[in-house]
C-alpha cells in the first residue's frame, strides 16, 4: 500500500515538473516569434530527462498539449551531453547575424 502511495506521489511530481518545464520552453519559443515559421531545437540537460521516461513523456505531451499538433512539430526537444557550458555557446551561436 504504502509503495503505490509513494509511485503516486512520484508520478504528481514529475507530471507537475515536466508541465512547468514545458510551459518555460513554450513561453521562450513564444516570445522568440519562432514557432510559425521555422523549427526550434531546444536542447535540455540533466539526469531527469536522460533517464527518466515518464518525464520526458510528459514534457514532450504538454508541449504538443499547450501549441497543438501542427505547431509542436516546430520544436523539437533534445538531450544534451555538453552541460551548461555548451548551452552557453549555443545561445550565443544562435542570436549572432551574419
Amino acid at each position: 500500500m504504502a509503495r503505490e502511495i509513494v509511485s503516486e506521489v512520484c508520478d504528481i511530481v514529475a507530471e507537475r515538473g515536466a508541465r512547468l518545464v514545458g510551459a518555460g520552453i513554450v513561453g521562450v519559443v513564444k516570445k522568440t516569434g519562432r514557432m510559425a515559421n521555422r523549427k526550434s531545437v531546444i536542447t535540455i540537460e540533466g539526469g531527469l530527462y536522460e533517464h527518466y521516461r515518464i518525464f520526458r513523456n510528459y514534457l514532450h505531451s504538454c508541449v504538443w498539449e499547450m501549441l497543438g499538433s501542427e505547431l509542436s512539430e516546430n520544436v523539437i526537444i533534445e538531450y544534451s551531453h555538453g552541460g551548461s557550458g555548451a548551452g552557453s555557446v549555443f545561445l550565443a551561436a544562435s542570436q549572432t547575424h551574419f
